[in-house]
């Protein structure tokens, strides 16, 4: 067993504190963070900086535990891009987080994807289709497909499968650089199972959204799915160890190895 839960964030400075417990508990042995939680939808640089420092001690104190997406705001430019070759090269982390300051396809987002490129690290994308409160700049499966066709050596995971996975797996399963993730309220057993029906076990990862979701129901989500032994695993961690022992950093966390 080598469980991973790829999407994760930090509780304001921290891990919520019963997440390394739940993971003992339960068999997830490393969790993938980011810090988007509490900064509101367009961060400032500062506010930025200071949650990526955040996320850095926690890395420091749970090095075999904890990996970390650095988050960017897009819109800050050349200091921002400077911020994340300094989070990946000189702090360990392990990949690129966007959220909902700049569509995923912006041009603004391009030097940060081909700097990501060049570290073959992996992109988590927040994307979530809404029938209503649809935010300004959030970006859905569209988004994602078409920026996986302008930068198709990217490693992409669309986040939530979109919120609507029948129309989100349809719209990327053509691009084979963007995997899945499980998290989200509105998915569950049958969506996983769709998923890795349409895209294949090897592009769906475990997810779960905590700190504001719950570790174990999001396991049963894949348990529920009705996945092979060999698929199970796959998404729970295969993928996912798969994609960290790809990037080339010289801190990063990969598959149990620094490199």
């Amino acid at each position: 067993m080598n469980w991973i839960d790829a999407h994760v964030h930090l509780q304001g400075a921290d891990l919520h504190p019963l997440t390394l417990s739940e993971g003992d508990r339960l068999g997830v042995e490393r969790f993938v963070c980011s810090t988007v939680v509490g900064m509101g939808y367009y961060p400032t640089f500062e506010q930025v900086s200071q949650s990526n420092d955040h996320l850095s001690a926690v890395i420091r104190r749970h090095p075999d535990r904890v990996s970390g997406y650095c988050y960017v705001n897009p819109r800050h430019g050349a200091k921002a891009l400077d911020d994340f070759r300094r989070r990946m090269e000189d702090q360990g982390m392990i990949g690129l987080k966007l959220w909902v300051a700049t569509l995923c396809d912006d041009p603004l987002t391009y030097p940060f994807i081909e700097q990501a490129i060049q570290y073959r690290a992996p992109i988590l994308i927040h994307a979530w289709r809404k029938t209503v409160g649809q935010l300004p700049y959030e970006s859905t499966a569209s988004h994602v497909a078409n920026l996986a066709r302008l930068y198709p050596e990217a490693r992409i995971i669309m986040a939530h499968m979109s919120g609507q996975v029948e129309s989100s797996v349809q719209l990327v399963e053509p691009y084979p650089n963007v995997y899945t993730d499980t998290s989200g309220s509105p998915i569950g057993g049958g969506e996983v199972a769709i998923a890795v029906k349409r895209l294949g076990a090897k592009r769906v990862l475990f997810g779960s959204d905590l700190y504001g979701a719950c570790l174990a129901s999001n396991i049963g989500k894949v348990l529920g799915a009705g996945l092979s032994e060999e698929d199970f695993e796959r998404v729970m961690g295969q993928n996912m160890v798969s994609l960290l022992s790809e990037v080339k950093t010289s801190h990063s966390y990969a598959g149990g190895e620094a490199k």
